[in-house]
């Protein structure tokens, strides 16, 4: 159903729709297999113990594909059938490279040759006029301030009136 099928529906008709791919949203695309979890017998009051006092199962178990992600929706969290985990674990040790040994030797890791293009890097260089040619000048500044003599702004250690005594210089 496209959005504009779903915009022309009744009130009600639009909350059966929604309902209805919400369940749907709820129920995988085919039957998942079915874990199985064998509790643990107690054998502390039992009279012999060697014997398993378990009922044998009365229905066979039905025999399920591997379960695929590809193929099958699953509605759950993140934990399919164990059979698609148990299919998957070589995949899973390639992408992690648990598939190689430790290895101290140089064949152990691939290291690119230095001109490789790796490591040449190519810049496409494309002149242009600076249209300000005064933006990166360096200017010198002398530090020395000609007009200033220390014998006549800043001679005493303290109480120094650097400011007076700078308009009182004659230039």
């Amino acid at each position: 159903m496209n959005p504009s099928e779903f915009k022309d529906e009744m009130p009600s008709q639009k909350t059966d729709t929604t309902n209805y791919r919400t369940y749907i949203r709820n129920v995988p695309s085919q039957p998942l297999q079915p874990y199985f979890d064998a509790r643990p017998v107690s054998t502390k009051y039992s009279i012999m113990p060697i014997v398993d006092p378990r009922t044998p199962p009365t229905v066979a178990v039905k025999q399920m594909p591997t379960y695929n992600v590809h193929t099958t929706f699953n509605p759950g969290n993140d934990f399919g059938p164990w059979s698609g985990y148990a299919s998957n674990v070589n995949n899973e040790s390639i992408l992690r490279n648990q598939i190689y040994g430790l290895q101290d030797c140089s064949q152990s890791v691939y290291v690119p040759s230095s001109r490789s293009d790796l490591y040449q890097v190519h810049w496409k260089e494309h002149p242009v006029v600076q249209p300000f040619p005064n933006l990166f000048r360096n200017e010198s500044l002398s530090l020395s301030n000609s007009h200033l003599s220390s014998n006549d702004v800043g001679y005493a250690i303290f109480n120094n009136a650097t400011r007076q005594q700078v308009k009182d210089l004659q230039c």
